[in-house]
C-alpha cells in the first residue's frame, strides 16, 4: 500500500515540474518584437507586438491619417483601420468617385527596403504583400503621390494610388475584376502626355479576362492613366412595366420591345370583376417625370403676367397626366387585341380603376357627392340628384370634368354623362361694395380720358 502512494505522489511532483517549467519558458511563437512605424500616420513610434503580428496590424496600432489612405466597408471590417478618404489636387475632378491607398508601404528590414501593396492583401488576399513582423522593422507610410482611375463595368471603381509597374491586369484585379454586363471588347484607355492637360485615347479588346491574358492586359500602366470600362446596354436587356389596380395579379413585368398592351392583361390575368376598363389608362412614368421647363416658368408666373395661350396651356398641364397614352384599353381587351393592341414602352404604367358606377357632383350643391350612373341621365338630372344649386353658387360656372381625359366642357343636354364624371359648381365671386367704388371709379376716369382726348384733337 505504501508503495503505490509513494508512486502516486511521484507522478504528481513530476507532472508539477513540467507545469512550472513550461509557465517559466516562452512559447517560441509568440516572441515579442520591436518596430517602428513612421511617416504619415496619426501616432509615429515604436510599437511591441510578437512574431505572430504582421505588418497591417502594427499599422493599425499607429492608425494612419484620415487624409491619406481610403478604402470601401469591406476593407475597414477586415483590417480594422482607421482610413478615409484621399484627394490629391491633380486627381480632384468630377469623375473620381472613391479613392484608394495603401499600396507603397515601405517596410526597411535590416537595411533591406521592400515595398507592400497591402490593397492586394486586403483585396485578392495575397499574404506575400502584408508579411510577419521582425524584431526591429521599421515601417514607412508615405502620402500617395500619383493615381490611376478605373471606371465603368468594375466592382470597385476610383482612383488607386500608382505603383510602379502596374498593369491593367492587376489594376483589374485589386478592382475585383469586372460586372456581368461590362463590355470587355471597347475598352477605353486615356493616357495624358507630359503637360497632364492633353491626353490620347486607345481602345483596347480584353474579352479574354480573366481567364487568358493578352497584350492589353499585360500592359504597363502610367501615373495618370484612366481605363473606362463600359457597359454593354444589350445585356439582359428587358422593358419594365408595371400594372396597378384591379386586375388579379398586380405588380412589375419584364417584356421585351414587342409585348403589346393585350399580352400585358393576360400576363397580370386579366381584369377582378370590380374593374372599371373603360376608365384605364396607359400613362409612361418615364416621360412623366421629365423636367419640363416652361411648365415650371409659367407655375411662378401670376395670370397678369402670362399671354391668354400661355395660361391655356398651364391650366391644360395642371389638368391631365403627361405621358398618358391615347389609348382604348378597355376595346383592346375586349377585341383580344385585334383593335387598340398597343406596344408597349420601358416605364410604361398601366392602371385599372376600381368601377364606380356614379358620377361626382361637387362644389356648392346642396348635397354634393356620388350619384348613381343612369344611361338616360342629363347633366340637370345630377344636379337635382345632388340636391341642386346651393345659396352661394355660380351655376354659369358649372363644368363637366370628364374621367378620362381630364377636360373640363360646359355642361348641355347633348353630351353624354359617363361613370366617373365630375359635374363642377364653383363658388360665386365675392364681392364688396368698396371694391364695386373702385372699379367704377376705374371706369368713369377711363371713359372720361378719352372723351377729353376726342374733344382736344377734334
Amino acid at each position: 500500500m505504501k508503495t503505490k502512494l509513494f508512486a502516486l505522489l511521484f507522478v504528481l511532483l513530476s507532472t508539477s515540474v513540467c507545469l512550472l517549467q513550461a509557465l517559466e519558458i516562452p512559447d517560441q511563437d509568440f516572441i515579442p518584437v520591436s518596430v517602428s512605424v513612421t511617416g504619415d500616420v496619426n501616432r509615429p513610434g515604436i510599437y511591441t507586438l510578437t512574431t505572430t503580428n504582421r505588418v497591417s496590424e502594427a499599422l493599425s496600432m499607429a492608425n494612419p491619417k484620415l487624409s491619406t489612405f481610403t478604402t470601401d466597408q469591406d476593407i475597414i471590417r477586415q483590417s480594422g483601420l482607421n482610413l478615409s478618404k484621399f484627394r490629391l489636387p491633380a486627381s480632384a475632378d468630377s469623375t473620381v468617385t472613391t479613392s484608394y491607398g495603401m499600396r507603397t508601404i515601405i517596410l526597411n528590414r535590416q537595411g533591406v527596403k521592400h515595398t507592400l501593396d497591402l490593397l492586394k492583401y486586403y483585396r485578392l488576399g495575397d499574404v506575400s504583400q502584408n508579411p510577419y513582423l521582425k524584431d526591429g522593422d521599421v515601417i514607412i507610410v508615405n502620402p500617395p503621390q500619383s493615381v490611376i482611375t478605373i471606371q465603368g463595368g468594375v466592382h470597385r471603381p476610383g482612383d488607386y494610388e500608382y505603383r510602379e509597374g502596374d498593369t491593367l491586369k492587376e489594376l483589374l484585379d485589386i478592382a475585383l475584376g469586372t460586372t456581368e454586363n461590362a463590355d470587355l471588347k471597347h475598352v477605353s484607355l486615356y493616357r495624358y502626355r507630359d503637360d497632364f492637360v492633353k491626353f490620347d485615347k486607345s481602345e483596347l479588346n480584353i474579352s479574354n479576362y480573366p481567364q487568358q491574358s493578352n497584350d492589353a492586359l499585360e500592359m504597363v500602366l502610367k501615373p495618370g492613366d484612366r481605363i473606362l470600362v463600359p457597359y454593354n446596354s444589350e445585356y439582359r436587356k428587358a422593358y419594365q412595366v408595371q400594372v396597378t389596380g384591379k386586375v388579379k395579379m398586380p405588380g412589375m413585368y419584364y417584356v421585351n420591345d414587342k409585348t403589346t398592351l393585350y399580352e400585358l392583361l393576360t400576363m397580370c390575368g386579366g381584369p377582378t370583376i370590380e374593374a372599371d376598363l373603360s376608365s384605364s389608362f396607359v400613362y409612361n412614368r418615364l416621360i412623366s417625370e421629365n423636367y419640363d421647363p416652361d411648365f415650371e416658368r409659367l407655375s411662378r408666373l401670376s395670370y397678369t403676367q402670362m399671354t391668354w395661350l400661355e395660361y391655356s396651356y398651364l391650366r391644360t398641364k395642371t389638368r391631365q397626366l403627361k405621358g398618358k397614352y391615347a389609348i382604348d384599353v378597355h376595346k383592346s381587351w375586349i377585341t383580344q387585341g385585334k383593335d387598340t393592341n398597343f406596344i408597349l414602352h420601358d416605364g410604361d404604367v398601366l392602371i385599372v380603376p376600381e368601377l364606380i358606377n356614379g358620377v361626382w357632383v361637387a362644389g356648392q350643391v346642396k348635397n354634393p357627392g356620388l350619384v348613381t350612373w343612369n344611361e338616360d341621365m342629363k347633366w340637370k338630372d345630377y344636379l337635382t340628384a345632388a340636391g341642386g344649386y346651393a345659396s352661394n353658387s355660380k351655376s354659369q360656372g358649372t363644368r363637366v370634368i370628364r374621367a378620362k381625359s381630364g377636360n373640363w366642357v360646359k355642361p348641355s343636354d347633348k353630351i353624354q354623362i359617363n361613370t366617373g364624371d365630375i359635374i363642377f359648381v364653383p363658388d360665386k365671386e365675392e364681392r364688396y361694395t368698396w371694391d364695386t367704388i373702385k372699379e367704377g371709379i376705374l371706369v368713369t376716369s377711363q371713359v372720361l380720358t378719352i372723351l377729353l382726348a376726342l374733344w382736344t384733337f377734334r
